[in-house]
């Protein structure tokens, strides 16, 4: 669904994914200018902190999406755990209630436990699933061309980094591209397993 929308079939949607990368981007780099600074100040060489910037600002938007997808998968579980301490609860019933009473109990707890491990999935899981393919549809073909002015702004950072000298060749923009989709092949991968 995400992956859907990321190439182009909700526009909107897919913006305001691009959106999201681009505010996690903006809040390393931002982070990593102060870091900069207060380095600057204890002696610590600029170029190496602006590196570890560059490479930090393209790992954010995977990491987000990796977050999204244990969260999504977390859910799933809780939502087991749930429903078993409610049918718990109403088999306990049955040691503080008269029977007929506490039947009806275990009915309504077994009722209820089945609405919420059937409905919680789908309405919890897949949106946050969902927009963790849209980032991945949105945010990597965007760092691989060089577009967008906040994943160049990476790639520049880490070339001056390494050679003192602002650049964005194409060789340094595929290095990185690959470590960007480490965290999105990890959610991927999560995904997919049961």
């Amino acid at each position: 669904m995400g992956v859907g929308i990321g190439i182009g079939a909700v526009p909107y949607l897919a913006g305001a994914a691009h959106a999201l990368a681009d505010t996690s981007e903006r809040l390393v780099g931002s982070a990593g200018h102060r870091l900069i600074h207060a380095a600057a100040a204890s002696g610590a060489p600029r170029r190496l902190v602006l590196g570890i910037t560059a490479v930090c600002a393209v790992l954010v938007p995977g990491a987000a999406s990796l977050a999204l997808v244990i969260a999504a998968r977390s859910t799933l579980r809780i939502r087991a755990l749930v429903a078993l301490a409610t049918v718990a609860i109403g088999a306990a019933s049955f040691a503080y209630q008269p029977s007929g009473v506490a039947s009806g109990v275990l009915v309504l707890a077994l009722a209820v436990s089945a609405m919420a491990v059937a409905a919680s999935g789908p309405l919890v899981a897949a949106p946050l699933a969902g927009l963790a393919g849209l980032m991945g549809a949105e945010y990597l073909p965007n760092l691989a061309t060089g577009q967008r002015a906040v994943t160049a702004a990476s790639v520049n950072d880490l070339h001056s980094a390494l050679f003192g000298s602002p650049g964005t060749p194409l060789v340094l923009r595929v290095v990185l591209l690959v470590v960007a989709a480490v965290p999105f092949a990890a959610a991927a991968r999560l995904l997919l397993r049961k």
